[in-house]
Formats: C-alpha cells, sequence, structure tokens
C-alpha cells in the first residue's frame, strides 16, 4: 500500500494499475469514550477533565469549583482543563474515569467540609449500587486535597480506586488508574426528588421557619427554639442551604419536625416543646410511629446551646 522513490517493477505494477492509485491521508483522531454523563440516571455536567498519565488535575481549589484552565473538550486525550462551577446550582457530584468503569456519586455536602480520614458517604458507585461510607480527605492547606475513592483511601491506592485529587499529585494515587482507564472526569448535577407536602401533615396550617439541609450538622441556631434566630436567605424545605426566620413573635402552639422527606415526624405543644429539663418526660401529640399522644425523654437544658434535642422516642 506504500513505496517512495518512484520505485516500481511487481511492488507497484501488481496493485496501483488495478486500483486506481494509492494514497495517504492523516488525521487527528479524538478519543471520544463512553458518555459517563448517563451514570446513575443522567443530567450530568462534566466540569473537570485530567487526560490519562502519571499526575492529577493542575486545580488547587480542594473542589470549590474556582479554578479555570485548558480548553473544555469531549476528547479523552485533551490536555486537562477546568471550568469554574462555584456558582452553579447543584448537589452531586459523579467521579468517573474515562472509560466509566470506575466511578461514584456522593452529595455535595459529603466532598465538601473538613475531614482526615474519615468515613464520608457514598450515594452510589461502581463498586456499591448502595449508600455506604469511605474513608477520605479534605484538609486545610493540603493542595493536593480531597482525595476521593471508591474504597477507603489507603486500600484505594494500592487497588487503583482513587477517583479524584489535585494539585498535579502523582504516585501510585495516580499510576494505579488514570494510565489505564482514559484519566478522568468530574461532573455535577442538581437531582431533584419528589416528596410529599409535610404542610399537610396532620391537617395542614404549618408554616416553614427554619430549614437545615442534609449532611453531617444540625441547625446553626442557639436560641433553644425561642424563635430568635434569623440566618440565611428564606427558602423551601429542601434548600441547599440553612436558614431560619424569627417566629417569636408569632401566635402558635404547635410545633411540627420533620424530616425533608416527611418519613419521620412529630407534632408537639409549644408547651411541651419549652421549658427547662433534662432527660425528662415530654408529650408528643402524634408522629410517624404513633397516631396518638405519648411520652418521650428529652433534653432543653439552660446554657446548653446545642439543646433541645427532640426524638420520636426516648433520647
Amino acid at each position: 500500500l506504500y513505496g517512495e522513490a518512484s520505485y516500481g517493477h511487481i511492488y507497484a505494477s501488481k496493485i496501483l494499475p488495478f486500483h486506481f492509485g494509492a494514497n495517504v491521508f492523516i488525521r487527528q483522531k479524538v478519543e471520544q469514550g463512553p458518555n459517563c454523563g448517563r451514570l446513575a440516571g443522567g443530567g450530568w455536567k462534566k466540569v473537570r477533565h485530567v487526560p490519562a498519565g502519571t499526575t492529577w488535575h493542575p486545580s488547587r481549589d480542594q473542589l470549590r469549583g474556582t479554578a479555570r484552565y485548558g480548553t473544555p473538550s469531549e476528547a479523552m486525550s485533551a490536555p486537562a482543563w477546568s471550568v469554574p462551577f462555584n456558582t452553579a446550582h447543584y448537589n452531586e457530584f459523579l467521579f468517573a474515569t474515562g472509560d466509566c468503569q470506575k466511578w461514584l456519586v456522593a452529595k455535595k455536602w459529603s466532598v465538601m467540609g473538613w475531614y482526615a480520614n474519615q468515613p464520608r458517604f457514598v450515594e452510589k458507585s461502581s463498586a456499591n449500587h448502595h449508600r455506604y461510607k469511605a474513608r477520605w480527605y479534605r484538609r486545610h492547606r493540603n493542595r493536593e486535597d480531597p482525595w476521593i475513592s471508591i474504597t477507603d483511601h489507603g486500600p484505594a491506592v494500592k487497588s487503583g480506586d482513587i477517583v479524584y485529587g489535585e494539585n498535579n499529585a502523582g504516585n501510585a494515587h495516580a499510576s494505579k488508574i488514570l494510565p489505564m482507564h482514559m484519566g478522568a472526569n468530574v461532573y455535577i448535577r442538581q437531582k431533584v426528588v419528589k416528596v410529599p407536602d409535610m404542610r399537610k401533615i396532620d391537617g395542614g396550617g404549618w408554616r416553614l421557619v427554619r430549614h437545615v439541609p442534609e449532611g453531617l450538622n444540625w441547625h446553626p441556631a442557639k436560641d433553644q427554639l425561642r424563635g430568635t434566630a434569623k440566618y440565611g436567605k428564606k427558602g423551601g424545605p429542601h434548600s441547599s442551604h440553612a436558614w431560619s426566620i424569627p417566629f417569636a413573635g408569632s401566635k402558635f402552639d404547635e410545633f411540627l419536625f420533620a424530616t425533608g422527606d416527611g418519613k419521620k415526624w412529630l407534632i408537639a405543644k409549644k408547651a411541651s416543646v419549652l421549658g427547662w429539663y433534662s432527660n425528662g418526660q415530654r408529650r408528643i401529640l402524634k408522629s410517624s410511629v404513633r397516631g396518638s399522644p405519648y411520652l418521650a425523654r428529652w433534653y432543653r437544658r439552660k446554657g446548653v446551646r446545642h439543646d433541645p434535642h427532640l426524638t420520636l422516642r426516648d433520647y
């Protein structure tokens, strides 16, 4: 199919006269790779990419989404790139290798925060389609963090299950996975879950006054449910941020405490919630576990800022 210097003989006469000569073509082949954006229900937007190689992402923003570099491309062989996503509305991350063979989905709140070899929630992954925990790192001033992995960080380094790192970090953290899996990518999405309207519980008439999103910490308020705290921009029952409006001056005689999915809730009189008590029995009018009044032991101690602790059963 090819020769030079006008060379002839049978090397040419046996093919060129019968096949309209011969041609040479060139191209820059773009390795598209599989579409990882369809994983776990789809709806993902790719925001960061690192090609196959022996170093992780050049970014140093610890996944805040402020880094911008390179030119966005769908090519798996494209140089590393990142677009800002710090102002985007999203609540989930997808970390996936370029060939989509190794991946995990995690809530934004599970990825962010500060932790060192601490268990963090994974919603699902290529290894487990049910929620579980894996030990990750996201430390102050450690530019290679966060380290996100399908399994606990230590074993993941050896088994090639690290799916995210920064600051061009290398060693086995990168060499065990990036070269053989077409690099890695980061995706984000806003997952919307349909849940019942909690304002209709027990006949309705409820007014939402305080909210904390899914995560590992309770309400920022320190007013012990007096209703004086005001923080955050008022949103809905599924806002991605904590918020509270004052309700101390409002006329009401009952509280409804409910999870965001409406699966766990209780109703109690204002007088039962307020007052001072330590492991004291307080009256619940009804709840998701019982449709008639009963008692549960709660805490609301004077000067203890994380009180009250209100529970469906004894604390």
